[in-house]
């Protein structure tokens, strides 16, 4: 299938949206007071293993003493392992925040879904796990940290085309934004496509069939995965090749949600007994945004970090050449570059 321009950047971005937010555990590393470093990264064997890690980044009061504080980044498709570690993590620590927008209870995510769900489907379709079904949401330690549907509707019906002090997109008259460009039509889009309805739900529908009745097609996609998820800016909200709505749709689901979770965290902090430790387990899109959060507004500066092997593929085992990983490699990379250059 050909694919235009702007349905590859849609494309691409849709699955950083879908998927953001251990077959071995890298050692715990210091961190420099610095800028934040990236969440997710590619790392490749010299077997031709490809692997997609995730960065659990631990923080600590500048000054005074309080609670770690850890942002733990998560993909919502990876393999049993990685979950079973995620879960052996959380379990340990005082209190997780987690996300879901709407889970009014913690049997949300034993609720298997009547109809077609993008996610889950394209995990089984992969050999993986989908996060809600492998994570166990009810310790008592656990806690809702997310919006509701109805405020994420009221955002969408009043969020500018971006943030306090960008330019106006072209179009815009009395700085009122053109439609489309809140990003509601875009989530709109989104839930179609995860719910298997409209054209774009078709589509997700036979790209899922098609992977599952190939493993050649399986250990593409896993490649294609690692290397779009690894090469995402960290602030996806801006990225200047995407249309607006779709600017505005990230910047609604990451930083609008984010300020949530750090309010929730500033309550547990300021708790008569606060807990020993804080996980926020959120998407790894959300991990930049959280982190210039802790560090502006709670005082807290990274301390040590730890990374999680999402999902590793050997592409060459499953028939692929050398030459077919370049290529596609390089399709996916040309990609994201378009979607970081203005357009």
């Amino acid at each position: 299938m050909i694919w235009n321009p702007l349905e590859q950047r849609f494309l691409l971005a849709g699955l950083a949206l879908l998927l953001v937010g251990c077959a071995a555990r890298r050692p715990v590393a210091p961190l420099a007071d610095a800028r934040p470093a990236p969440y997710i990264r590619a790392a490749h064997g010299p077997d031709g293993t490809a692997e997609l890690e995730v960065g659990l980044r631990a923080f600590k009061p500048a000054r005074g003493r309080g609670p770690t504080v850890w942002l733990v980044g998560v993909t919502h498709l990876g393999t049993a392992d990685y979950y079973a570690r995620l879960q052996r993590f959380l379990n340990a620590q005082g209190l997780v925040l987690f996300e879901g927008v709407g889970a009014t209870n913690k049997t949300f995510a034993l609720q298997r879904e009547a109809g077609f769900n993008l996610q889950a489907a394209l995990a089984k379709a992969l050999g993986l796990e989908f996060q809600l079904h492998a994570i166990d949401y009810t310790p008592q330690h656990f806690q809702n940290s997310d919006l509701s549907v109805a405020e994420l509707a009221r955002i969408f019906a009043n969020a500018p085309p971006g943030p306090p002090g960008t330019p106006s997109p072209p179009g815009t008259e009395g700085g009122e934004p053109r439609s489309g460009e809140r990003g509601g039509a875009e989530f709109d889009h989104l839930l179609a496509a995860m719910q298997g309805t409209g054209f774009l739900g078709a589509m997700a529908r036979v790209t899922v069939a098609l992977l599952e009745a190939s493993p050649r097609l399986q250990a593409a996609m896993q490649v294609v995965l690692i290397e779009v998820l690894s090469g995402l800016p960290r602030d996806l909200p801006r990225m200047p090749g995407l249309p607006p709505g779709f600017q505005n749709l990230l910047r609604v689901l990451i930083e609008e949600r984010n300020e949530k979770v750090v309010d929730d965290v500033r309550r547990a902090l300021e708790a008569k007994q606060p807990p020993g430790s804080i996980a926020i387990f959120y998407g790894a899109g959300h991990m930049t945004d959280l982190e210039e959060r802790l560090r502006s507004t709670l005082g807290y500066r990274p301390a040590v970090e730890r990374w999680m092997t999402a999902l590793a593929v050997n592409p060459e085992r499953s028939g692929l050449s050398a030459r077919q990983l370049d290529l596609m490699r390089s399709w996916v990379r040309g990609r994201m570059g378009e979607l970081q250059r203005a357009p």
